[in-house]
């Protein structure tokens, strides 16, 4: 059963809507991480490494084996029938604790501010307290102060601060941890 959950921007008086993605979205997602990257990491990360990671992350048939899988919540959010932003949770296997890991948050920039990324979390948290997780990781580029505020007011507490080679670069992220329980899940 695929789960639907309906938000409304008050400013703008439009719907919203965090459903599951499906194989049909997956070039609509990558063009949202198109626009969100450009936006985003154009003065931080080389042209050619932005474009070499899009090319990879997002093939649809690198993407199509999350759709549906155990293991993974993959929500996008529509308003007017658009995809204007996505969000993906991923299961972290570790021996002792039921973990998962943020691994795509992305909203267009025009529909940043109208709460489509905090339902967006709110729908994956809500799902993985419903699966017995117990923390949740995200990782995110250090200078990308925007988004380590956003995942700050939600829950999100410092863990630790890593490199990690993205094309020809090294890039500076810091991972946070929030834990989850049953006060995620929604009525």
């Amino acid at each position: 059963m695929q789960e639907k959950f309906l938000f409304r921007d008050i400013v703008m008086s439009k719907k919203h809507l965090v459903r599951f993605a499906t194989l049909t979205d997956l070039s609509k997602i990558a063009d949202v991480a198109q626009v969100t990257w450009d936006d985003t990491y154009n003065n931080i990360i080389a042209p050619e490494n932005r474009r070499e990671f899009l090319e990879r992350a997002y093939k649809p048939e690198n993407l199509a084996p999350t759709i549906n899988s155990d293991g993974h919540w993959f929500y996008v959010a529509e308003c007017e029938d658009e995809v204007v932003g996505f969000g993906h949770f991923l299961r972290r296997y570790h021996p002792t604790q039921a973990r998962a890991e943020l691994v795509r948050l992305y909203v267009l920039p025009a529909y940043q501010s109208m709460f489509i990324g905090t339902t967006i979390l709110e729908t994956g948290f809500d799902a993985l307290a419903r699966a017995n997780i117990e923390q949740c990781f995200v990782s995110v580029q250090s200078s990308n102060k925007q988004a380590r505020r956003f995942y700050e007011r939600h829950g999100f507490s410092f863990h630790r601060t890593h490199g990690q080679f993205l094309g020809t670069q090294i890039i500076t992220l810091v991972e946070y941890i929030r834990a989850i329980g049953n006060a995620d899940i929604k009525a």
